[in-house]
């Protein structure tokens, strides 16, 4: 996660037809990114992050894996929610936000990417405090549910 932020768009937008129509919805679309805006994963906070081993009753020994981040946007007026399906590697090192951890544990979301690794594509998310979560999948979607 070196790159300026032009040759990243660039990258994205050079994988139009490769990437999934809701993932390139998403990483194309330059208000996640942006340093103020309420959509933008940056300066966002870890709510949760679940992962799923799902089955079917018929088929228990035919499970998919799935992983949900849900995420408090940086106006803390919104959840920002990724769904990664048919995942098949993921990795989350966390450690403690030196900075605030009363705010939060992880400290702010500084930069994230998508990119193609073999098996699928990727989501890299970095946060202030050096936690690092990653992400290779097949399937991506992204929702907004504003806070009441």
């Amino acid at each position: 996660m070196q790159r300026s932020f032009d040759e990243y768009m660039e990258y994205i937008l050079s994988l139009k037809d490769v990437l999934p129509v809701e993932l390139f919805k998403f990483s194309s679309n330059t208000e996640h990114y942006e340093l103020s805006h309420a959509d933008s994963l940056h300066d966002a906070w870890i709510v949760s992050l679940v992962v799923k081993e799902n089955r079917n009753a018929s088929r228990p020994f035919n499970c998919s894996l799935s992983v949900e981040i849900n995420l408090l946007g940086q106006h803390h007026d919104r959840e920002l929610i990724l769904k990664y399906l048919n995942v098949s590697k993921y990795g989350f090192v966390g450690q403690r936000n030196e900075l605030n951890a009363n705010d939060t544990f992880h400290g702010d979301i500084l930069s994230h990417e998508v990119g193609l690794k073999s098996g699928g594509f990727t989501h890299t998310i970095a946060m202030r405090s050096g936690s690092v979560f990653e992400v290779v999948f097949n399937g991506f979607s992204f929702e907004v549910q504003l806070n009441t």
